[in-house]
Parts: C-alpha cells; structure tokens; sequence
C-alpha cells in the first residue's frame, strides 16, 4: 500500500485517539456463560444489559467482561444460539457470575462427533478436502450460465477501547466520544469513525466469462474535504477488505495472499480433522477443522461445514489468521461466510463477515469490518449483453445523490450506534478544534498548509541547495476545492542567492467535461509555462527533483541548463481505464554554469541553445485500476493487473525556431506477481527508441527522473548523473519480497518476524553512429567534469548495465535495511561500487 496514504491515516486515527476521549464512571462484571446439561463454556453468547445498547459476547470458552456506564442494580439479557434467551439480575458487584442455559432442541436435529486423533497424511478429512477440492470447479456459482443478485456492503474503520486518560480534554468533542458500540466485540468499546454503505446491482455470465457490478447507492461519512480526501480513504479499507471468495487459490486480504484451504495444493500446507456431523434444514453436514501445518506462514486456522449430498460443497466457513505468522500491526483477524443452494444445490453466498484487529501485539488500537448480504437472486435473468460494457465495477454518477436508496432497501437495519456515525461526523466536521487538529495533521502528512482556496506548500521544497543556485527558496502552492473543482491552477516562484536569478512556474487545468479535474474519469484540458534550471534529460513539472531531500543526495546533479518550457495538454480518460493524453512542447535550452555544449564537428565551437518543438501521444491501459489521488497526482493501488504505457513523439523542425526533427517510441509495463507463500514480486519493463540526429541532452539518460506514470519509474541508485545515454534502449527491474518465508523457518530468528528482500535493475542502450560523438560531426560532444573525465558513456553493445540488492525488511516492523551493489562497468571514473541504504518501511 501507498506508505504516504498509510502514514496520512494513522496520523488522523492517532490525532484523535491522543487528544480526546470518554470519560464516565463505568460498571465491569465478568462471568461464564455455560450450557446448563454439560457444563461446558457457551462461545459467542451475547450479553446485554436491559433497556441500553450497552452489551458483549463471550469468547470461544464463554467467558465474558462487561463494561457499562448504568449503575447497579442490573438486568442482564442472556442468549445464544440454540438456547433459551434468560433473564439475570445483578444487585450488587460480584466477583464472577456464572449463568447456565437451557438448551433448546428444536434448533438442531442430530450431532455425530468424530474423535480427534493423532494427525496422520491419509486419514478421512484428508480424503474429505480432497473431494472438496476435485468437486470445487462445478459448485462455483459463477458456473451457472447467467445469474443477477442484489449486494449490500457495509465498510466501518474506527479506535478500539479510545482512552481515558484525557477525560479533562475532551472539551467540544465528547459527543463523538460518546457514541461507542459494546456489543460486537467481547469485552471492547468500538468506536466508528468512517463508514460506508453501498447498495449494488450485480450481473454476471459464464460463456463468455463476464462480469458487472453496478453500484446504484453510497452513503457515507465524509469529512472537511479541505484536509481529508474521503475517496482514498474509501479505496484504502475497500483495497484492504476485498471480496471474499473461498472457491479462489488464495484470498487477498490486508495486501497479502493466504493460502485458501480448498486451493489444489492446499493439503500440502495444512493439516484438516473432522470435528462433527451436524442435521440441518439445509441437510447433514459435515465440520472440518484446519490448521496450518507451519504456522509462521501466511495460512489461516478455522473450519469448514461441508455438505453430505455428493456435491461436497462448502456450506460455511470461519477462518483465522495465527498470531505467529508474520503480520504487522495486525492483532487478529476473522472471516466468517455464509452459503444457501439453490433448486440446483449450486451454494450461493449470502453473507460474508470480515473483522480486523490493528494495534501492536499487547493492545487493539483500530479495527476495520466489513459486511456483505448478496440476496435477491435471479437464476434465469433476462439482461442485455450490454450491461457488461465498461469496469467490471462501475459506480454510477448519481450513487452519492441517491444514498436514500441505502436508507430504503438496506437488508439489515442499522444498530442505534451505527446509526448516529453520520450525524456525529457531520457535527464533528462543524467543530473548530477537529478542524484545527486536521489543518495540523494535513501540514504534516502532506506539506501543505491550507488557507481556504488555496494551500501553500510543498513543505520539503521550501529550501534547497545546488552548485548554481547555492541556497534556493521557493515558495509555492496550488488550488483547492473551495476554489473551483473544475480549475485547478498550480505553481510556484522560486530564487538562487547564488545567481541571483528568479524561477516560475505556473499550470492552470480546465476541465472539459462539466466534472471536477481531479476524479475518473477526467477530461481536461492543461497549459504550463516554466523557467528554471534543469540537468540534462529532465522534463517540466510542479516537483521538478528540487527538494531538500534530493538535494542532499550523494548522486546529485551538478550540470545544469537554464530552460523555457511551454507545454498544452489535453487528457481525456474512459471509463475502461484507457486514456490518451496529447500534448505540444516547446523547449527553450541554454548551458550554464560548467555545462558546455561544443558541437563534433571539424571545427568545433560553442552552440548557444538547444531548441525543440515536439508533439507527444501517450496511450495508457490500467484494467480495473484502484488509486489514491490529491488533486492531479494518482497512485495507482498495487494490485496483480499491469498497467501498460504506448508513448509516441515528434520533432518538429523549422516551427518556433525548432532545430531537431525526431521520432520516439517508447513502451512500459508493469505488473506485481503474487507468489502465495514466496510472497510477491514487482516487475518493470521498459523500453524505446529515438530516430534523427540529436544532441545527446535529447536522447535516454536512464538515471534521470521523469514525470511519468509513477508505476513504470526504475531508479538506479549505482549510477551516477548523466553517465549514459542511448538512442535505442531497454530497462528492466525486478524486486522480490518474500515476506519472511524462508527467515521463518529459523529458529529463534523467527520471533523477530523479519523479511527478505532482493532484486535487481538492468539498462541496455545502444548508440548509432548518427548520434555517436566520436563519430558524427552533426552532434554535441559529451562534457567534462572538474577533474576532467568525460561523464557521458556509451555502452558496450553487448554488455547491459546491472545493479542488484539484497535486504532486510520489517527490523522492528519500521525498518528496511539493504545492501546495494554495482555489478559491472565499476572501472569508470568517481563510481561508487556499494553502498548500504536504511529507510522507514511500514507494511502489514
């Protein structure tokens, strides 16, 4: 996940957990709830207290801890199911309550157990998940030739157990404090500061495979959009919280990949025993418990309820994550689904639960839940072929103007907690200390300090230094929503003490399609004008690589050019997540400082400038692409789809006192590889080639960072500022994360849960004899640099450039530590060979 989404999160989560809370006298009882005929502890009872909405559950072993704000004496409300519901009075505080229920016989008509025995590789639960996993193909529902259904999902994130040490400081805010939810998780107080509900149209088709999810209605929290992006909070749990589907290999979830316990080699992984025989309304059912046969790997513990009928479907499921395997930050997680067959006893899935725990291994800090009715199925729907047209998940335009529909059609009711979030939030986002605590926590998660319709920042980029400039400052900022959704205008001024010259930029964007420029899909149109100082091969922006942080970089850039930049846009994106951007740039270039351009040619001499005019087209697929956005800069949320780039440019010589006709070409891909328990894999492959006789400042410097799609940006950090170039070139890197899978296998070293990581990067170019100083006469010759060795290099045609890396990752859950090397063309001047890089690394 994006690390500076993350960080903007918990910083908000952390901000409000620190600085208000709840603050009431409060009642604890604890007890057992126990089956009156056994004796044995009752899982999952609830616990409520009369007449309040405050309540609890018991775990696994019935025990119970209520927490309540009513004073003595109490009337408990006890039930489970399979049980009668009892009536319990409590006068005065007592140690332990112990409460037997009487069974009710009507809910289950037979229960077979199978005795647990040692576990052996062939016993019948072996043999069982085997007839599972060869019966799993037919039972999917998606096998069905048509089918539509309703779906109602409901997303919630919020604290867990907000604290009471800052009862004095709750101030304004104890409202929000206030409104807790007892019931759901034994023994905590939950306390929801984002939900989401959403109301959808589900279609899907077997031949050929299709599908399409409509979603019609959302209502949901939203905070001051001035400091809060909700859509990315939206994407970020909805990436987190995915789709459950027990028929797949594996299950994403929290962005890594367990192991599903029906995928085909799932009996290699874990060990399977039969608990019970269950008669049911729905049929007799068989309970298979699981377990991970390493638990130290990304695998699940729970149990099955498989049917008896020949079909061998998997009715049920709950499944766990283990505590030991390696997750940060994550305390506990559980996934409970349900499954009703249809006339055809295809088991469709009705409901699905999915509960996280966040917060370090001794206390529950936040949790996330999201819940899912499917209801309303059509076996045999009549729908044209057309409704598939478009994202497989397309949300419509008027879903947020219709969030009635959720309130009128929602399958469940909301509890009365659930139902004061949004009014809370509402009232929260009026508050003029919530809103000073958000101003606060925007400057420092994204830079910026917000000043109604506009925002001044970035924060890094106020100062900087360089060997022209000498100290730089710069001041700039950007538009917001309060100042126009459909203008948004950027820029900055910026001077060098040193030179003694001023810098500009300035890019309004005007949307042409009457919606805000910032959401999908876009279409607008963009002009941009900037002078500035730019190293060679790097193209115009907002952030231009002169930040503090660049800046003190031991490969920084030395050799400068003073550079004019004029550029106008056009992007238009469709809803299949194919854009094409067209644009013409005009590039005005002169050397400065120690930077020289002399022409190789017989006789040689000074040339003044560089100037270009180019068209450029840029195609970009990114089927079913997820992001987090601020304004016009998108991430793309990683997940198995590749995202693919078709650039196309040409020069245009003669017009506006162009030098240069060109053509270019180039392509990327980029695609994450989920390796179930070798964890994953990023590869980029990039590559392209520049026809025409230009000066070597024009060609593929493989080292300088452009401002391109983000997903397809190789840095090598070996290779020094200009020091090679190629007309015709390809790159590729590739990093791998194991996640721990073979460090988890050692003992000891296994408790400090760490992971590997390696990788590697590749540049191959080749220089034609056109472009190639040292043999044309109509180019520019490669510079110097103080010590007199020439910086530029042309590679030898059979030996690509390689670097790789090997490292450490999660060292104390916050740091990545990696040894860097470069591995071929060491022996040229002021190269470095290795080095080692620490860096903040925040993952689950």
């Amino acid at each position: 996940m994006s690390r500076i989404s993350l960080l903007k999160l918990l910083m908000l989560i952390f901000t409000l957990s620190v600085a208000v809370q709840q603050g009431v006298a409060q009642q604890k009882i604890s007890g057992t709830v126990i089956d009156d005929a056994t004796g044995k502890g009752i899982p999952q009872a609830s616990i409520q207290v009369r007449g309040t909405s405050d309540g609890t559950s018991c775990d696994a072993s019935g025990q119970f801890l209520l927490t309540t704000t009513s004073q003595l004496p109490l009337r408990l409300v006890v039930s489970a199911v399979g049980y009668r519901e009892m009536l319990v009075h409590v006068d005065s505080a007592q140690e332990h309550l112990q409460i037997a229920l009487e069974n009710d016989k009507h809910v289950i008509d037979a229960v077979e157990i199978s005795r647990r025995q040692k576990y052996r590789n062939r016993n019948p639960a072996v043999d069982l998940i085997h007839q599972v996993i060869k019966n799993k193909r037919s039972n999917r529902l998606e096998n069905q030739p048509r089918l539509s259904f309703q779906q109602y999902d409901k997303l919630q994130f919020g604290l867990v157990n907000p604290s009471e040490q800052y009862n004095k400081r709750m101030g304004s805010l104890r409202f929000f404090f206030d409104n807790v939810d007892t019931l759901t998780s034994p023994g905590n107080k939950l306390l929801t500061i984002f939900m989401q509900e959403q109301l959808s149209d589900v279609y899907s088709k077997n031949d050929p495979k299709s599908f399409k999810k409509r979603v019609k209605s959302i209502k949901q929290t939203d905070f001051d959009d001035r400091y809060v992006n909700n859509h990315n909070i939206q994407s970020y749990l909805s990436y987190l919280f995915q789709d459950i589907e027990i028929y797949d290999e594996n299950i994403f979830l929290i962005n890594k990949l367990f192991l599903s316990p029906i995928a085909n080699n799932a009996p290699v992984f874990y060990k399977y025993y039969i608990a019970d025989t269950i008669d049911t309304e729905d049929g007799r059912l068989i309970e298979l418990n699981f377990e991970p046969r390493n638990k130290t790997d990304l695998l699940l513990s729970g149990k099955l309820r498989i049917t008896t009928d020949g079909r061998f479907a998997v009715q049920g499921a709950t499944l766990r994550a283990n505590k030991e395997a390696n997750l940060n930050w994550v305390n506990d997680i559980t996934i409970d689904l349900q499954f009703r067959p249809n006339d055809e006893q295809y088991m469709f899935l009705v409901r699905s639960d999915v509960d996280i725990m966040f917060g370090t291994n001794r206390n529950d800090a936040v949790y996330g839940r999201k819940t899912t009715h499917n209801y309303d199925y059509d076996f045999s729907p009549s729908f044209s072929d057309d409704v598939f047209k478009g994202a497989p998940t397309e949300i419509l335009t008027s879903a947020k103007e219709n969030e009635k529909l959720v309130h009128q059609q929602r399958p469940v009711q909301l509890s009365p907690v659930e139902n004061r979030v949004y009014a809370n939030v509402d009232s929260l986002n009026n508050n003029r200390t919530f809103r000073t605590m958000l101003a606060v926590g925007y400057l420092l998660a994204q830079g910026f300090y917000p000043a109604g319709p506009v925002e001044f920042g970035p924060l890094e980029y106020l100062y900087s230094r360089n060997n022209i400039e000498g100290n730089r400052i710069r001041l700039s900022g950007r538009t917001t929503l309060g100042f126009s959704e459909k203008l948004f205008i950027e820029g900055y001024l910026a001077y060098g003490t040193q030179d003694g010259e001023m810098k500009y930029f300035v890019r309004p964007t005007f949307s042409l399609n009457g919606e805000s420029v910032a959401t999908f899909p876009a279409h607008y149109l963009q002009v941009a004008v900037q002078h500035d100082i730019f190293d060679p091969g790097r193209s115009l922006g907002f952030k231009k690589g002169d930040s503090f942080f660049q800046s003190i970089r031991s490969n920084r850039p030395t050799k400068w050019m003073d550079a004019y930049a004029y550029q106008l846009k056009h992007l238009i994106e469709f809803g299949n997540h194919v854009s094409l951007q067209s644009s013409f740039i005009h590039h005005r270039r002169r050397a400065i400082g120690d930077l020289e351009f002399i022409s190789s040619g017989d006789d040689p001499y000074n040339i003044s400038n560089i100037n270009t005019n180019e068209v450029e087209f840029v195609l970009r697929w990114a089927p079913k692409e997820k992001f987090y956005y601020r304004n016009l800069t998108r991430n793309t949320i990683i997940e198995k789809y590749p995202v693919f780039n078709l650039q196309y440019n040409r020069g245009l010589k003669g017009f506006w006192n162009g030098d240069y006709a060109f053509d270019a070409v180039r392509a990327s891909v980029s695609k994450r590889f989920f390796l179930n328990q070798l964890g994953f894999a990023d590869a980029t492959l990039s590559g392209g080639k520049i026809w025409g006789t230009l000066p070597y400042p024009l060609l593929e410097m493989p080292n300088i960072f452009r401002d391109e799609d983000t997903r397809h940006e190789i840095d090598f950090s070996m290779m020094r500022s200009m020091e090679f170039v190629a007309d015709e070139y390809i790159r590729f890197a590739f990093e791998h994360q194991l996640e721990g899978f073979i460090l988890n296998k050692i003992p000891l070293i296994k408790k400090l849960k760490l992971r590997e990581i390696w990788g590697g990067k590749m540049f191959y170019g080749r220089l034609s004899d056109a472009n190639n100083p040292y043999i044309s006469k109509d180019v520019v010759h490669f510079d110097r640099d103080a010590d007199g060795h020439i910086m530029t290099h042309v590679l030898d045609n059979k030996i690509p450039y390689w670097e790789g890396k090997v490292g450490i990752d999660n060292i104390f859950r916050l740091l990545r530590v990696e040894y860097i090397r470069r591995l071929n063309y060491t022996g040229l001047p002021n190269v470095d060979k290795d080095r080692y890089r620490v860096s903040l690394h925040l993952n689950f």
